[in-house]
């Protein structure tokens, strides 16, 4: 009973220092993309009506929470945004300005593998991205072999934050 106890202590214990550095990781990236010292405080973009139907065509799916939190210094957006890669869920950084990401960043992979996402390589793919009228981006994202889901992900993502930004 003690070693289960004290395994339960040392794994909870693990988890909420992961939780607590991801959510700096996050603070920081959104600090850095928007360019300021102080954070702006966060809005929220409700899931609902036309949003939610524009979510549904590029995801395919409905997003996983009601609402999505965003932060906006002038013309510049900042989305947190995060999608399953094949298991776990990608936690990703989008900045848009000008209905163009100007930044991204895969702030936390918690997949064993195609974890090749998060690195300058594939995300320069994505900045300066916009989209068409088809909902497709305007320039095309190399696949990774490996990483097939963890790209379409990716990619999903990208749009979903150029979807968003139109509707702030």
């Amino acid at each position: 009973m003690k070693k289960f106890l004290l395994t339960t202590l040392v794994f909870s214990l693990f988890v909420s220092v992961q939780a607590s550095d991801d959510i700096l990781d996050q603070k920081k990236y959104l600090k850095s993309a928007l360019g300021v010292s102080d954070l702006p405080m966060h809005k929220y973009l409700i899931i609902k009506d036309d949003i939610e139907d524009g979510i549904y065509e590029i995801l395919k799916d409905s997003y996983h929470t009601p609402v999505i939190k965003y932060w906006k210094v002038g013309d510049k957006v900042a989305f947190i945004l995060e999608a399953i890669g094949k298991h776990e869920f990608i936690t990703t950084g989008y900045l848009v300005e000008n209905n163009k990401i100007s930044d991204a960043k895969v702030i936390t992979y918690r997949e064993n593998y195609g974890y090749e996402v998060k690195y300058d390589y594939f995300i320069n793919q994505i900045k300066g991205n916009s989209l068409k009228t088809s909902n497709k981006l305007s320039k095309k994202l190399a696949n990774i072999s490996g990483a097939t889901m963890s790209v379409n992900s990716m990619r999903k993502l990208s749009k979903l934050s150029l979807f968003l930004y139109t509707k702030i």
